[in-house]
């Protein structure tokens, strides 16, 4: 007998889940799994196990749950939600988990745990060899503890973060203090996400290096782990919620990926001026500043769409999309999927070539150096859309901070006359913030590409600790 252990990391997402089993009984059971599901598939098939059961550590709100629509793809497995902290109102069929409970696989054995603080009904699953049940050797932790870090407790708003911060203390204290040093951590959440602050970037650690080094487990008091666990923490995607209803209901079965039609150019055309959908350029930065369809929002097909998708976009609108390459297509829609996106109008067949070819109307984004940023830096409204917390850490001299999801509603503290630069990081997030200010009809707008990144590497000025964006 061999454990089956295989760790799926969706980046951009930040999210970890997990095919664990035994392939001399050929059982094996996924936990956390993201609704592009074939990755699952493809490994049982790899391991040569039989995918029996579908466990959830909590109530996922960062990304569409998986569980349905693997079981559905199985045709057997069987679907397992946590019964513990109060009532729950699931959509979907499914088996209840309580605290303590036990499942089998071979010579396997998983434990659920309440661990509750993240969110009230949050499940750490244990696992062991079934001959030393009472000494496993890892956890899964879903978004309890975490690596350098633990799991929010702010996502169902302030009166409950109250409580769920006095659960998350028991649970980091009296649980998971208490594991061994060799017991391997496997956290659901990991860098990138933003169920949590300050996540380290790597993928698993062990028991005894947290307690060593992560900040939540070094407090001798209550209060001062409060005032850690509800400081600094990351802007809530206004997305939260959604998922999480749509998860508590259960998502659509798909039972593939979501479909998407190829337009030819009339077609497409015709589809953008009935503006019934949102039009999406997944195409990199400088493609789409070389030219793209009016009105177009670049959202590049990278991992982090799905986030950038979450935060932009209406759920309830159609999309319309212009990928690098037909053949993206698929990849590009589990990106989208991954946070909730699946009714599509359809895509530009033939992309922005059979555009041009067709006559049609385009714009264009200039691309902005950094040293063309410095050496005019009095001509521009220059403009951060990055993180708060990036901003505080430095920043462009006479830059302004919009955090690019609050850009929407703050587009009229802007000259739409003034010659405007945008950056983030690194000219992803830029380039979405100027085609939204292109929409919005700025008429001078320009991309940083390598936006920070490059001004720090070029040896630029920095600035720091200006709390409202503005010059002081």
């Amino acid at each position: 007998m061999a454990l089956v252990f295989e760790r799926v990391l969706t980046e951009g997402l930040g999210d970890l889940s997990y095919l664990i089993g035994d392939d001399a009984k050929s059982v094996a059971c996924v936990i956390d799994p993201r609704p592009d599901v074939d990755v699952y598939l493809e490994l049982a098939r790899k391991r040569k196990v039989s995918i029996t059961h579908v466990f959830q550590t909590h109530i996922h709100e960062d990304f569409l749950s998986g569980a349905l629509e693997l079981a559905h793809r199985t045709g057997s497995a069987t679907v397992y939600a946590s019964h513990e902290g109060g009532p729950h109102d699931y959509g979907y069929e499914h088996q209840p988990v309580r605290d303590g409970q036990t499942f089998e696989f071979g010579d396997t054995l998983l434990t659920a745990r309440h661990t509750p603080g993240h969110t009230p009904e949050h499940l750490t699953f244990l696992i062991a060899e079934a001959k030393h049940s009472s000494h496993p050797y890892g956890a899964f932790s879903g978004g309890s503890l975490l690596i350098n870090a633990a799991g929010r407790t702010d996502l169902l708003g302030p009166e409950a973060a109250e409580k769920l911060v006095e659960q998350q203390y028991r649970t980091l204290y009296e649980f998971f203090a208490k594991l061994g040093d060799d017991v391997l951590l496997h956290p659901t959440h990991a860098h990138g996400s933003p169920c949590g602050a300050q996540i380290g970037d790597r993928l698993s650690s062990s028991i005894g290096y947290e307690r060593r080094f992560n900040p939540v487990l070094q407090f001798d008091d209550f209060a001062a782990f409060k005032r850690h666990a509800l400081g600094e923490l990351p802007p809530k995607p206004t997305y939260y919620p959604r998922l999480k209803d749509a998860n508590t209901a259960g998502p659509e079965v798909l039972g593939n990926l979501p479909r998407i039609p190829a337009l030819p150019a009339r077609d497409f055309h015709h589809a953008v001026e009935d503006g019934k959908a949102q039009l999406v350029d997944t195409r990199n930065m400088l493609g789409f500043g070389g030219g793209h369809i009016p009105g177009a929002l670049n959202i590049g097909a990278h991992p982090e769409l799905s986030i950038w998708a979450g935060w932009m976009l209406d759920v309830d609108r159609p999309l319309l999309l212009v990928l690098e390459d037909d053949a993206q297509v698929e990849e590009v829609a589990a990106l989208f999927w991954r946070t909730g996106f699946t009714r599509f109008t359809g895509y530009l067949a033939g992309g922005m070539k059979a555009w041009d070819n067709a006559g049609m109307r385009l714009d264009r984004v200039r691309q902005l150096t950094v040293h063309e940023l410095r050496d005019k830096q009095d001509h521009f409204q220059i403009l951060d859309v990055r993180m708060p917390d990036e901003w505080k850490e430095g920043h462009v001299p006479k830059a302004r901070h919009v955090f690019l999801p609050e850009l929407p509603k703050k587009v009229g503290s802007l000259s739409k006359d003034a010659p405007t630069a945008v950056y983030c990081d690194s000219g992803y997030r830029a380039s979405l913030a100027s085609s939204l200010l292109l929409r919005e009809g700025f008429s001078d707008v320009s991309n940083v590409p390598g936006s920070w990144q490059a001004w720090k590497n070029a040896g630029f000025p920095i600035l720091k600790g200006e709390r409202d964006g503005r010059q002081s």
